[in-house]
């Protein structure tokens, strides 16, 4: 597999094909390619999005949430890669079927928010996933991950915690968790 494409002075140039970049951070587990987003993946997205049940959607969103607006799939895929960072759990036929991502929030702290398929949920490719993006926080130079989840979310509760998250609050229903890699 080939990596970015370089001019002769070894820059990155853009992506003209309209495929997904893939570079020295796409990994792989099991059949899924774990790699940044990138615009190219508004449509994308937006069919991961539509396929989530209604509870998968207020567990990620804190709400009831309906389809992402183009505002929002533009915040949501165009990304720097270092103070807001995405990746996504990608099959063969280029679906998304898991999307991680962490935001800045204040100097060496980020929010931290995943998405599951419900088909995908218990499969591993989260974790996977989450692995992937808090070893690309600590590369970015993040000492705090924080991350929100609702105090009656036990399985996500159970789920950051096995990954060495600790509870720092409880707020209104919403459990704020800190991992410190």
């Amino acid at each position: 597999m080939s990596g970015p494409a370089a001019d002769a002075a070894g820059r990155r140039v853009p992506d003209v094909t309209g495929e997904p970049p893939v570079d020295a951070d796409t990994e792989y587990w099991m059949e899924y390619r774990l790699r940044d987003i990138s615009p190219q993946d508004k449509l994308a997205l937006e069919r991961f999005h539509a396929r989530l049940s209604p509870d998968t959607r207020y567990r990620r969103y804190h709400g009831a949430k309906g389809d992402l607006t183009r505002t929002e799939l533009t915040y949501l895929t165009e990304v720097d890669g270092h103070e807001h960072v995405a990746l996504v759990a990608e099959d063969p036929q280029g679906e998304l079927h898991a999307v991680a991502r962490a935001v800045a929030d204040g100097p060496g702290a980020a929010e931290l928010a995943i998405v599951v398929a419900d088909d995908c949920q218990h499969t591993g490719v989260g974790g996977a996933l989450l692995r992937s993006l808090i070893e690309r926080c600590r590369r970015e130079g993040l000492e705090k991950i924080i991350l929100e989840v609702q105090s009656d979310n036990y399985r996500a509760l159970r789920f950051f915690q096995g990954l060495g998250a600790r509870q720092v609050a409880h707020d209104g229903g919403v459990s704020t968790l800190v991992i410190e890699p």
